[in-house]
């Protein structure tokens, strides 16, 4: 049983579609994970579902899911073209996003952790960095997900 000690990142996803998330589910299945993707998903109209338990893993970042809780907002892609990465955020997705957020960082505290530990990132900042400058740059990144820049919008979470 995770801790608010174990967790360092708290990532954030796209789902690069727009499935139901019993679709996303069956997905998941398919690929045959035990655990879903994501902690916590964001439906369009801003309703958030909790698919995990902070005090497990889910699957969300290959290698970084045992200290991580990973939370997601529906689209994160054009609708009419799913290949072609776009902030799709609705203005209620990004409410609760921001909501989702604080609501972790709180878990993290009350449960063992502090904000000192914490980074909130995007999927893809986990992507090597090919050139070495400290900075993940367009051309690296092995995907776009979340579809917009993480790390600024949220780093005044963590003052």
């Amino acid at each position: 049983m995770r801790t608010g000690k174990d967790i360092k990142d708290i990532f954030i996803h796209c789902s690069a579609g727009y499935g139901s998330i019993e679709s996303i589910q069956k997905f998941w299945k398919s690929l045959g994970w035990n655990s879903p993707g994501y902690h916590l998903i964001i439906d369009l109209d801003g309703k958030v579902h909790q698919l995990q338990p902070f005090t497990k893993y889910s699957n969300g970042v290959k290698g970084f899911n045992t200290n991580a809780i990973n939370i997601s907002y529906i689209g994160g892609v054009e609708k009419t073209n799913v290949t072609k990465a776009l902030d799709s955020r609705t203005p209620q997705q990004k409410e609760a996003l921001l909501n989702a957020i604080k609501t972790t960082i709180k878990w993290v505290e009350s449960n063992g952790g502090s904000k000192s530990q914490l980074r909130i990132r995007g999927h893809r900042d986990v992507s090597p960095d090919k050139n070495g400058n400290g900075i993940i740059e367009r051309w690296e990144r092995i995907k776009e997900c979340p579809s917009f820049d993480a790390i600024p919008e949220y780093k005044h979470l963590l003052k």
